[in-house]
């Protein structure tokens, strides 16, 4: 039985190089992350499937191991970073939307 991937290294992974299905690699799926590679993570909503799994345990390797070091403070923090950082692209994005509409 083979030592199971890193749950920090998988999460690092997905949360800063998920759209280019990085993680896959590191996890031993390398069909699903050559798509991934070729589609920007599915135009994002695979990479968003992937981080919340992997934030919340529900990941696991190509041969069907949980990944090793499971630190639920780690994901739940890096969860809602994530969701942080989302809202602030849509305030930023609006912003600028409507300043652009205001000519």
């Amino acid at each position: 039985m083979q030592q199971p991937k890193s749950y920090t290294a998988t999460l690092l992974l997905s949360f800063f190089l998920g759209g280019l299905g990085i993680h896959r690699f590191y996890t031993g799926y390398i069909g699903i992350g050559i798509l991934q590679l070729l589609t920007g993570g599915g135009c994002g909503i695979w990479t968003l499937i992937d981080f919340v799994s992997i934030c919340f345990n529900n990941y696991k390797d190509a041969n069907d191991q949980d990944l090793g070091g499971y630190n639920a403070t780690l994901g739940k923090t890096f969860f809602f970073i994530w969701i942080a950082l989302i809202v602030f692209g849509i305030i930023i994005y609006a912003s600028a939307f409507s300043a652009a509409l205001r000519g």
